[in-house]
């Protein structure tokens, strides 16, 4: 229960701060994302609200975060970015709302 309040406050301990910042700053480090002051804002929400949606399984919300980044805040053309939709889309069937 203590980890669902902490979700829903915007509270994070310092180990998950660790995991969302490696995560975004392993991403926007590469060279087909966008990095502009946009991207990096709005990116950094949807990693914040698919980790506060109970994605905590390291492997699979890097996955996610990945395939959202390239779906949404990359250089790539429209049919790279289409795929890479696609593959998020596959991605979030395959797991659950909430990894406990």
């Amino acid at each position: 229960m203590q980890r669902y309040h902490q979700l829903m406050e915007g509270v994070f301990r310092p180990d998950e701060l660790e995991v969302l910042q490696a995560v975004f700053n392993e991403i926007i480090e590469q060279i087909w994302f966008d990095l502009n002051e946009f991207s990096r804002e709005a990116f950094a929400g949807q990693v914040i609200q698919l980790y506060r949606s109970g994605s905590t399984d390291f492997a699979k919300f890097k996955e996610l975060s990945l395939l959202m980044a390239r779906a949404h805040f990359s250089r790539d053309d429209a049919e790279e970015k289409q795929k890479a939709m696609k593959r998020l889309g596959e991605a979030r069937r395959r797991s659950p709302s909430a990894d406990d």
